[in-house]
Order: structure tokens, then C-alpha cells, then sequence
């Protein structure tokens, strides 16, 4: 009997590795290893800085001072149970800053106004140099409290000459000594420091203002032209004719003959 050929299953192939892919796995593994090695280095480094480290307690010095804090709030807190318990109560303590009294009383007022403002004399002013012009050209050296031009009662008229107060005493003083013998519309100015102790009271009365004279003949003239009683008009003829017959009387002694009826 003939034999049957026995077929062998085909091998399979295995694939080849190429030596490139090879050479980057076996690079890729021992930097892996190398990592690990740097890794268990680094651990075994903070290991032992950890041992070495020493902790640093509190010293004893440290402690007897916070227990002192400590006893000296017990002993606060145990006063202030007592003093409730007890009849006095502390009170906190309150910083008040305490300003100083300024008094009231005039007498005493005046001559500390007197010290501290200064008050000069202007003489001999030009005709128009009045209340405005003056503060307005004394301004120039500081300030200006009072101003009094002095005025006739009568007519109102400026008498040439004046008394400013300046807020300070040094620049009354400056503007005297400045002023003083100074040429204005050819009217030589006469300035001088009015002492403390020389100034009135009422030396400034109706100051900052200016003087209105009393209209006198005005009044006259109203109190003339109001309508009169009868009584009145017999009155005035009456004062009339005594007014002539002294008139005739006086001419008779002069031999003048005159008559006055016709008037």
C-alpha cells in the first residue's frame, strides 16, 4: 500500500526587530532607572535633614513669663469679682485734655485788646482824603480793625485828621515810621504811634462809618412852613411890631425919619 504524505502546518514567521527600535527601548529603561535612583537619593536626603533637624522648645524663662501674664489676669479677674461683689465699683480712666478758661469780665478784656492792636495818628489830609481813600492806601501795610475820620458836627466837614487801629501793634509801628513827613497832593502827612495807655474808649465811637451831620436847617425850614394856629399867628405879629418899634426907635436916634408901616 502506498504511503500518504503528511502535510507539515506552515510555520509561522516571527517578526524581525530591527536593531533601531531595540536601541530607543533599552535607552528609554535606563533613564527610567536612573530616575528611580535620583528619586530614592532625594528621599533618603530629606530623611536624614529631618533627623538632623533639631526642634526648638520653649525655654523655661518663656514659660514663667506666660505664667506670670497668666497669674497676673487671675489676680485682675479676682478683683474685679471682689469690687462687684464689695460696694465701690472702679472706673475706667479717661485722658481729657482740659482748655484753658478765657474770661469774660471787660476790665480784663480791655488791655489785652489794648496790647496787642497798635493805633496811629494821620494829620494834616488833603482835601477828599477821606474814609475809603484811607483804608484803602493803609491796607497796603496790614490789617485794618477801626478807622475815624473826624468830621465837624455841624456841617460834616473833614478836620483833616484821623485815628487807624491796625490788628498789630509792630505794623502800626511800621506804617507811622513810613508815613510819617510823606508828600500827598502837596500836603505833608504827620504820623505818629498813638500809645496804649492814651487810647480812649470812645476814641473810636461811630467808627468804619461815615459821619452824617444833623440837617438843622432842613428841620427849620419844615417847622417854619407847617400850617400855624391862630393863636400862633397872633403871636408872631405880636413879636413883630415890638421888633419895629425898637427899629424906629433906633433910627430916631440916628434923626433918621423913616416909616415902617408900608412894611
Amino acid at each position: 500500500m502506498a504511503r500518504k504524505a503528511v502535510s507539515t502546518p506552515p510555520s509561522k514567521k516571527v517578526p524581525s526587530r530591527s536593531p533601531i527600535l531595540t536601541r530607543t527601548r533599552s535607552k528609554k529603561v535606563s533613564q527610567e532607572l536612573r530616575d528611580e535612583s535620583k528619586l530614592e537619593k532625594k528621599k533618603e536626603e530629606i530623611k536624614s535633614e529631618l533627623e538632623n533637624d533639631e526642634i526648638e522648645l520653649p525655654s523655661d524663662s518663656d514659660s514663667s513669663d506666660d505664667a506670670d501674664e497668666l497669674e497676673g489676669f487671675e489676680s485682675a479677674d479676682d478683683e474685679d469679682g471682689r469690687e462687684q461683689g464689695g460696694v465701690t465699683k472702679t472706673k475706667h480712666t479717661v485722658h481729657t485734655v482740659t482748655k484753658p478758661v478765657q474770661s469774660t469780665d471787660k476790665s480784663t478784656s480791655k488791655p489785652s485788646a489794648k496790647s496787642k492792636h497798635g493805633v496811629i495818628y494821620v494829620g494834616r489830609l488833603p482835601h477828599g482824603f477821606e474814609e475809603r481813600e484811607l483804608k484803602k492806601y493803609f491796607s497796603q501795610f496790614g490789617e485794618i480793625t477801626r478807622l475815624r475820620l473826624s468830621r465837624n458836627k455841624k456841617t460834616g466837614n473833614s478836620k483833616h485828621y484821623a485815628f487807624i487801629e491796625f490788628e498789630h501793634a509792630e505794623v502800626a509801628k511800621i506804617a507811622a515810621e513810613t508815613m510819617n513827613n510823606y508828600l500827598l497832593f502837596e500836603h505833608l502827612l504827620q504820623c505818629a504811634v498813638v500809645p496804649a495807655e492814651k487810647v480812649h474808649e470812645n476814641l473810636f465811637q461811630g467808627a468804619n462809618s461815615k459821619y452824617k451831620p444833623v440837617p438843622w436847617s432842613k428841620i427849620a425850614q419844615l417847622k417854619n412852613d407847617k400850617p400855624k394856629s391862630k393863636a400862633r399867628w397872633e403871636k408872631l405879629q405880636k413879636k413883630y411890631q415890638e421888633q419895629n418899634k425898637k427899629r424906629l426907635q433906633k433910627l430916631k436916634q440916628h434923626n433918621i425919619d423913616y416909616d415902617l408901616s408900608a412894611l
